[in-house]
């Protein structure tokens, strides 16, 4: 494959991680995920997927789903938020089956570390949530940290096979 050919794919995981780090950085100071963010990170994955077998691609879109239907299940009852229900499904549409549970790891220790620093005398340093989420949540977390370093590490897993010289 040229380079030419790798274009789409480079130019989608690009917009992704852009994607991913507006997320995260506007949830840890906002506690609000911009929908065009979970767009970018979207568009991304359908600009790459011209690069790639349609196989995975439609894989990624019935897993993408599937998480959003069961996230959707837990904004119902108040677990997760609705950026955090919107952005873990637009990742899960690079991860795929194939790369579902290296996210959850990647989240799950992200979330550990997280948790670590909200329940520590650095807690302090973040900055206080709106009232309107801290009505809503006791202690609200910004996931959206955990689920864009789990989505920036299985978006970047697609540029592997693809590296020069492989």
């Amino acid at each position: 494959m040229t380079t030419l050919q790798h274009a789409p794919l480079i130019v989608g995981v690009a917009a992704s991680v852009l994607g991913l780090f507006w997320a995260a950085v506007s949830d840890v100071t906002r506690y609000e995920i911009p929908n065009r963010a979970c767009g970018l990170v979207g568009a991304g994955y359908i600009l790459a997927a011209f690069a790639t077998p349609m196989g995975p691609w439609l894989a990624g879109l019935a897993t993408g789903a599937a998480v959003f239907a069961a996230c959707l299940a837990l904004f119902w009852r108040g677990w997760l938020g609705g950026g955090d229900v919107k952005l873990a499904a637009v990742v899960v549409l690079w991860a795929g089956p194939a790369h579902l549970t290296d996210f959850a790891l990647a989240a799950a220790l992200t979330s550990l570390a997280l948790g670590a620093v909200l329940l520590s005398p650095l807690r302090r340093r973040m900055p206080k949530p709106p009232t309107d989420v801290a009505d809503d949540f006791r202690h609200p977390m910004p996931y959206g940290a955990p689920l864009a370093v789990g989505g920036v590490w299985v978006t970047l897993l697609h540029l592997a096979p693809h590296a020069i010289g492989a």
